[in-house]
C-alpha cells in the first residue's frame, strides 16, 4: 500500500509568527492551496497560500476533528488521519483506489502544544502532485 508522502504536525503558534509572511496554519482550510515548499521539517506554524488558479502543488481537501478533552497521543492522531484522510482522497480525487492514483496524500494534525494551548483538534488532508497543477485537483482522476 502507498503510504502519505509526508507526515507533518501544526506547531503552536506564538506571538509574531504571522508577521513573517505567511498565514497562520490555523487560518488554512479545505480548497487552500499552498506549494510544498512550504511544507518542510517536522512541525509547520505558518504557510504562503497560492490561488488555487495559480501553480502549486497541495491543496487541503477535507478536514475532521478529533475528539476529546485529552490529548491522544501522535500514534493515535495520525492513526485517525490516515483513515480519515485515505477515505476522503478516493472521493475527492475521482479514482477507485490510492494505489492507482498518481498524486499523494498527507495531513496536518495538532501538537500536544498547539492541543493545549490554541484548542487545536483539526486534522486537515493534503492532496500532492509531483508536478505543479492549476485549479482543483477535485474529480481529476489522477
Amino acid at each position: 500500500m502507498r503510504t502519505p508522502v509526508v507526515l507533518l504536525s501544526i506547531a503552536a503558534l506564538t506571538a509574531g509568527l504571522s508577521a513573517c509572511g505567511g498565514s497562520e496554519v490555523f487560518e488554512i482550510g479545505v480548497g487552500s492551496c499552498t506549494d510544498s515548499s512550504q511544507l518542510q521539517g517536522d512541525e509547520v506554524s505558518q504557510i504562503t497560500l497560492i490561488d488555487c488558479a495559480e501553480e502549486h502543488d497541495v491543496e487541503a481537501y477535507a478536514s475532521t476533528q478529533v475528539t476529546g478533552d485529552t490529548y491522544p497521543g501522535k500514534d493515535a492522531i495520525r492513526e485517525q488521519a490516515d483513515e480519515f484522510c485515505l477515505a476522503e482522497f478516493t472521493t475527492f480525487v475521482g479514482v477507485p483506489s490510492y494505489e492507482e492514483s498518481a498524486l499523494f496524500f498527507s495531513y496536518l494534525y495538532p501538537t500536544e502544544e498547539s492541543w493545549n494551548d490554541a484548542g487545536d483538534r483539526e486534522i486537515l488532508c493534503l492532496v500532492i502532485s509531483d508536478t505543479p497543477v492549476t485549479g482543483t485537483l477535485r474529480g481529476s482522476g489522477l
